[in-house]
């Protein structure tokens, strides 16, 4: 089996959508595994004028996606978008720290994000695995050197964890 990860940081499913086809269709894979929507969410909170993107339009793009892939036969697994819990000040993109006020904003928008995701799965009969319980080690988040926790996504180890997860393969 060949893996290839053509996920890029910081993509909503607007910017999966941009390179959908060079990316994942003209690969023309027999499975493919999504994990977005977490970048779609509490934006926001962190820059007011920035876009929100709404369920509807989230389920619409999302929609795009997966449709030429179930269309040709390819399996889908599609993963929940999912924030992981952190404590303190967290970096939430180059130079911008956020504390618990802005993650508690943070968690509003996920809910109906995670429901066109379960909505999706059943309409294409995809595989969608349980994300948490994470792993207690990624759970964990990562510190760089100032003592500042990199944020609630799963960084490299965390996609290696969820890889091996029993409910994922």
């Amino acid at each position: 089996m060949v893996w290839r990860n053509t996920a890029h940081a910081g993509d909503k499913v607007g910017d999966l959508e941009a390179r959908w086809r060079a990316d994942v269709l003209d690969a023309r894979p027999d499975l493919v595994s999504v994990l977005v929507g977490v970048d779609d969410t509490g934006w926001r909170t962190l820059d007011p004028a920035g876009h929100v993107i709404p369920p509807e339009e989230f389920e619409a793009t999302y929609d795009r996606l997966l449709a030429p892939l179930a269309g040709a036969g390819t399996q889908l697994v599609l993963v929940e978008p999912f924030l992981l819990p952190v404590e303190g000040v967290v970096e939430a993109g180059e130079g911008v720290l956020a504390g618990a006020k802005e993650r508690g904003a943070w968690r509003t928008d996920p809910a109906p994000k995670i429901q066109v995701v379960r909505r999706l799965a059943h309409r294409y009969g995809a595989h969608l695995p349980a994300a948490v319980p994470i792993p207690a080690r990624v759970r964990a988040g990562h510190q760089d050197r100032s003592g500042v926790t990199t944020g609630p996504w799963p960084r490299v180890a965390a996609s290696s964890d969820l890889r091996r997860m029993p409910s994922f393969r």
